[in-house]
C-alpha cells in the first residue's frame, strides 16, 4: 500500500497546467499522467464556471485580501478596494494604489496568480507541476518579464515555465484533436469581449515539417448590443470562410451565450463540425505543456509559426567526420528575440562558409556564401572562426565571427566580422547583397561580404569547400 501510494505521488509530479491570463479573466487547465485530455478547474463543482475575474479587493476595514468572483461581489457592496488590469499594469511595472495605500503590480499579480493556484491543490499541488504554460493575449517582452517575476515569487522551484500567446495555444489545441477535426483550416470565433476576434488555422501540409500559422483578425463591425448582430455575424462568416474548406468551428466566449446567432449558426453548420465552449485557450496551454515536456510524433511533425517567429531554418554547411552535412544552427518556430547560437568551425583555404536558408511558409530555399576578408595567408583548416549568430528584428539574421587562430602555430588575431542577411523573399529582401557598416570604434572589425547568393534548386556543387565543423 505504501509503495502504491508512493507511484501515485510520482505520477502527479508529471502533472502539467495551462494557465490562460488576461486583464478580464483567468483559467486554469490539468492533465495528470495516464489521461488524454485536460481538464478544467471550475469555480462550482457541479457547473462549467471556468472563468475567474482577474480581480483583487482589500477589504476597507481590515487587511484582507479576496480575489475573483468574491473580490467583484464584495466591491459592488463597497466593501473592498478593488485592483484590477493586473496583468498589464504589472508588464508596464505599475505601482498600485489601493485604498489609499501603495503596492507592486508585480507583487499583486504574484498574490492572485498564489490565490488562483490553490485551486489546483486538492488535485495535485503546485510544487509537484513538471511544467506550466501561460497562455495570453500577446506575447512581448514586458509580459514575459511580468509573468517571470510573479511566478518566481510563488516557489514552483520543480515546474517549467512557459509563456505563449493565445494563437500559439490555439495551435496546440488544434494538433492535439483528432486529425478529422482539423485535416482542413479551422476557425476561431472568440467573442470574449466586445466584439468579435478570429483566428484561422492554416496548415502548409508540403514543408516537413508542417508548417501551421494562424491569421487573426477583429471584427469591430460585430459588437455586442447591436439589433442586428445575427445578420452582422453571418456577413462576416461569409467573407472569412469564403471559398476556403474549413473542416471544425469553435465559438468561445461569452458573447455566445444565449440563441441570437441562430441564421449564423445553420450557415456555419453547412458541412463543418462546429463546437461550443469556453476553456480552449487553457486546455490549449495545457496540451503545450505536455509535448514541450513529452514530445510526441505530433509536436515533431508540426511547427507553429507565429507573427513573432521564425520562419526559416538557418544551418551552416560543414564536414564533420568527413561527411558534408547542413548543421541546423536556428529552428523556425522559435520567437525571434530568442533565436541564437553559438558555433565554431575551421576554414578551408578559401576563408569563406555557406549558410542555408531554409523557409516553411512556401519561399525559395537560398544558399548565402559569406567571405571573410582580411585574414592572414595560412593553411587550410588553421583558422578556427567563433560565429554567433542571431536575429535583429523578425526579419534579419545577424552574424558576428571572430578568428580564434589555430593555437600557437596560428595565433589568434581577434579580427572581428559583422553581417545582417534578410531571410525575407529574396524580391523583397533589400540589400541583401550588400555587406553591413562595421560597428563604430572597433579597430579590427571589418565587413563581412556576401560572395555568392543563389537558389539551392539544382545547385550540385558549391563554390567553396565546406569548413570543418570543431569538435568541442
Amino acid at each position: 500500500m505504501f509503495l502504491e501510494h508512493r507511484e501515485k505521488e510520482e505520477n502527479k509530479r508529471q502533472a502539467t497546467a495551462g494557465y490562460d491570463l488576461t486583464d478580464a479573466y483567468a483559467q486554469i487547465s490539468y492533465c495528470l499522467p495516464g489521461e488524454p485530455c485536460p481538464k478544467t478547474i471550475s469555480l462550482q463543482a457541479d457547473q462549467e464556471q471556468y472563468l475567474i475575474p482577474a480581480l483583487l479587493g482589500r477589504y476597507t476595514d481590515q487587511d484582507l485580501w479576496v480575489y475573483g468572483p468574491k473580490a467583484q461581489a464584495a466591491a459592488a457592496t463597497g466593501e473592498v478596494f478593488l485592483a484590477d488590469g493586473l496583468l498589464t499594469k504589472a508588464a508596464h511595472q505599475e505601482i498600485v494604489e489601493v485604498g489609499g495605500q501603495n503596492y507592486s503590480s508585480i507583487a499583486l499579480l504574484s498574490l492572485f496568480l498564489k490565490r488562483t493556484m490553490s485551486l489546483l491543490a486538492p488535485i495535485v499541488r503546485p510544487e509537484r507541476l513538471q511544467a506550466l504554460v501561460f497562455s495570453v493575449p500577446e506575447v512581448s517582452v514586458p509580459v514575459l518579464s511580468a509573468v517571470t517575476d510573479a511566478v518566481g515569487m510563488l516557489g514552483l522551484k520543480n515546474a517549467s515555465l512557459f509563456l505563449i500567446g493565445r494563437a500559439e495555444s490555439f495551435f496546440y489545441y488544434n494538433i492535439c484533436q483528432p486529425e478529422e477535426l482539423w485535416k482542413q483550416d479551422v476557425l476561431l470565433c472568440d467573442f470574449s469581449g466586445t466584439f468579435l476576434h478570429t483566428l484561422l488555422f492554416t496548415a502548409n501540409r508540403k514543408t516537413s515539417p508542417v508548417a501551421c500559422f494562424v491569421e487573426e483578425a477583429d471584427w469591430k463591425e460585430v459588437a455586442a448590443g447591436r439589433k442586428d448582430l445575427d445578420q452582422r455575424f453571418l456577413e462576416t462568416m461569409k467573407a472569412v470562410i469564403g471559398d476556403r474548406n474549413i473542416s471544425c468551428v469553435y465559438l468561445i466566449g461569452e458573447g455566445f451565450l444565449g440563441e441570437w446567432y441562430q441564421e449564423s449558426l445553420r450557415f456555419l453548420c453547412q458541412e463543418r463540425r462546429v463546437f461550443l465552449g469556453n476553456n480552449l485557450y487553457s486546455k490549449g496551454a495545457c496540451y503545450a505543456a505536455r509535448q514541450r515536456m513529452t514530445p510526441g510524433s505530433v509536436s515533431e511533425d508540426y511547427v507553429f509559426l507565429g507573427k513573432d517567429m521564425l520562419k526559416a531554418n538557418i544551418s551552416l554547411y560543414v564536414e564533420k567526420r568527413g561527411q558534408d552535412s547542413c548543421h541546423p544552427l536556428l529552428d523556425a518556430g522559435t520567437n525571434w528575440y530568442d533565436a541564437k547560437a553559438e558555433i565554431d568551425f575551421l576554414l578551408e583555404e578559401e576563408n569563406r562558409f555557406s549558410l542555408r536558408i531554409t523557409p516553411l511558409n512556401g519561399g525559395e530555399i537560398r544558399d548565402v556564401e559569406i567571405a571573410l576578408t582580411g585574414l592572414p595567408q595560412r593553411p587550410a583548416r588553421t583558422t578556427r572562426i567563433h560565429l554567433q549568430i542571431d536575429m535583429a528584428d523578425l526579419t534579419t539574421l545577424r552574424l558576428n565571427m571572430e578568428d580564434f587562430g589555430f593555437g600557437e602555430f596560428f595565433p589568434a588575431t581577434h579580427q572581428f566580422w559583422e553581417k545582417t542577411i534578410s531571410i525575407g523573399q529574396p524580391d523583397t529582401a533589400a540589400g541583401s547583397s550588400t555587406a553591413a557598416q562595421a560597428s563604430a570604434g572597433a579597430d579590427t572589425t571589418d565587413t563581412a561580404t556576401v560572395a555568392s547568393e543563389q537558389s539551392a534548386a539544382g545547385a550540385d556543387a558549391k563554390s567553396a569547400a565546406p569548413p570543418v565543423l570543431a569538435e568541442s
